[in-house]
């Protein structure tokens, strides 16, 4: 990772830290940086301890933090399956799977 890089990546995270807590103490106040923030709207969500600890398992596994997996996670919510077409295409799947298995069949 070249040096750029690093420093790009450090001032993103600062920058997403900032955003997330609006918390200045561990910044250099003599030199401001603005910082923009594109996500305005902050909600509360509760857990129970077994569902946070889910929660949490699966945003490590994803790679993710735990506030970035409940955001994709929400969105993708917002964006159901179309069953139908789901089911159009385990239908078209199995047929072509008959057909596969036939061609086997009669080279055997």
């Amino acid at each position: 990772m070249t040096g750029m890089t690093m420093v790009k990546k450090a001032a993103a995270a600062e920058a997403e830290y900032y955003n997330e807590t609006r918390d200045l103490s561990g910044f250099d106040e003599e030199n401001p940086v603005n910082v923009t923030s594109t996500r305005s709207v902050t909600i509360s969500v509760r857990f129970s301890e077994e569902e946070i600890t889910q929660v949490r398992s699966q945003a490590e596994e994803a790679g993710l933090k735990v506030t970035s997996f409940i955001r994709a996670a929400s969105l993708e919510a917002t964006s159901p399956v179309d069953r139908a077409e789901l089911v159009e295409l385990a239908r078209d799947l199995e047929r072509r799977a008959h057909q596969v298995a036939a061609v086997v069949d009669r080279g055997a």
